[in-house]
């Protein structure tokens, strides 16, 4: 239905990229397929949902939903530039992108509201991050800090585009611009009773800075919000950082940022102590019996996750295993090392807006030497062991991700990225999957 050739003369003209034209028409054919797989009658008729139908077949991998998305960016050009005449077409991608885009805004500030756990009034923090505050005092500012985060989120969701959150398809980390700019106001100041003074020049070439655009509205949005931002313009060489209604404020997220830029090594750890404002971080040592990264990551699991969580922690203890802590996070799992081996990865992820819990592991050799354990989670967890290679598109192409193996007097051919997952599985489960694990890896 859709004018092949003219797209593909387009494109010729466009570029001389052959790989990207390529790519461009094979999103091209898959929206033809689409719109005459869902039978429609006009070009004029195509809806949202069928706009949404393209992407959503492309989900299972997030590099081909941005190719997906820059498509429909640049075929909406192709119509206002070469067919007019499909300008409602045109209207409906554009329509469907901007409200996925700023669902997208609504639901990251949402997430990113919700990992922010209030500090327990009796916290001991630990006293070199105290200043001249008192341990209430400090507990007090902070708290409040928290809840002036998560007011900016209440706003921002709103009305994303208003603060300048991505209007085009963009990665997670685009959506970091608040914690990222208070960052980037305690990295690129100097703090001094209850006062930010940024270097203007440091500021605007900060590598979490520089990926943001339009920081004018981000500034607008902390003003109305109440962390004023005084100064604040590309010829200025400083700005200055104040919160007039409790200047402790400011110290304590000087205190916190200061902190974290000097324990944590990884960028998981890191996302995780900036989305969360977790006053795990800043505690006194001497009150935790775990490592701040584990208790910040169990404060924000379900308590069947932390039951799961808590026994293997001693299991892998027991093992020799311990936290990473240049690389504590791996697939929102906590991960335990011991030279290059990894423990069994246990977690949680949002399925159809309900916490999940999950245990991703590969196996390879155990179906032969460990066949009735097997045959036993298999019972129970059949659709983990369903043959899903392919799709990549590739079944019949060399792969060294292939995983083979006989169960059930059947042969499956496997794709290692997308096996093994366990869903929902109770403790017991984690200790027959851990026994497997441990057989397979040849754990000692």
């Amino acid at each position: 239905m859709l004018d092949n050739q003219a797209y593909n003369k387009y494109l010729l003209q466009k570029s001389k990229n052959q790989k990207l034209i390529e790519e461009r028409m094979r999103f091209f054919n898959h929206f033809n397929d689409i719109i005459t797989r869902n039978e429609i009658k006009s070009l004029s008729s195509v809806s949202k949902k069928d706009v949404s139908d393209f992407i959503s077949a492309v989900q299972w991998s997030l590099v081909e939903v941005q190719k997906a998305f820059d498509f429909l960016s640049e075929y909406t050009s192709f119509i206002q530039k070469e067919q007019p005449e499909l300008k409602a077409l045109a209207e409906t991608i554009n329509r469907y992108c901007l409200d996925r885009f700023e669902a997208f805004g609504k639901e990251a500030v949402e997430n990113r509201k919700n990992a922010i756990v209030p500090i327990p009034d009796d916290v001991k923090i630990d006293p070199k991050y105290l200043g001249a505050l008192s341990n209430i005092q400090f507990v007090s500012a902070f708290r409040e800090l928290q809840e002036l985060i998560a007011k900016m989120y209440e706003d921002i969701k709103k009305a994303p585009f208003d603060w300048g959150y991505p209007d085009y398809y963009s990665t997670d980390g685009y959506y970091n611009r608040v914690i990222d700019f208070v960052f980037a106001f305690v990295f690129c100041g100097t703090y001094n009773d209850g006062t930010l003074t940024v270097d203007m020049k440091k500021f605007s070439t900060f590598t979490s800075i520089k990926r943001h655009k339009k920081p004018e509205l981000m500034i607008a949005g902390f003003n109305k919000t109440g962390l004023s931002i005084d100064g604040f313009d590309k010829k200025s060489a400083s700005f200055t950082v104040t919160y007039a209604a409790n200047s402790n404020i400011i110290a304590v997220m000087n205190a916190y940022v200061i902190e974290l830029n000097e324990s944590l090594l990884h960028w998981s750890a890191w996302e995780m102590a900036k989305w969360s404002l977790s006053y795990r971080y800043i505690e006194d040592l001497s009150a935790q019996k775990y490592e701040p990264e584990f208790l910040a990551k169990m404060d924000l699991s379900s308590n069947k996750l932390r039951e799961i969580q808590y026994w293997l922690y001693d299991a892998a203890e027991k093992y020799s295993f311990k936290i990473d802590k240049s690389h504590p996070y791996e697939k929102n799992c906590i991960q335990y090392k011991k030279g290059s081996k990894i423990f069994l990865l246990v977690g949680e992820k949002d399925i159809d807006g309900t916490a999940t819990i999950f245990s991703k592991v590969i196996f390879r050799d155990i179906f032969e030497r460990e066949t009735d354990k097997v045959m036993v989670l298999y019972r129970k967890f059949p659709d983990t062991f369903k043959s899903n290679c392919g799709l990549c598109g590739g079944i019949d192409k060399k792969c060294t991700m292939r995983i083979f193996y006989d169960i059930d007097g059947k042969q499956h051919r496997n794709c290692a990225y997308q096996s093994f997952y366990f869903y929902n599985p109770s403790l017991d489960d984690i200790k027959a999957i851990l026994h497997l694990y441990i057989k397979e890896n040849k754990i000692k």
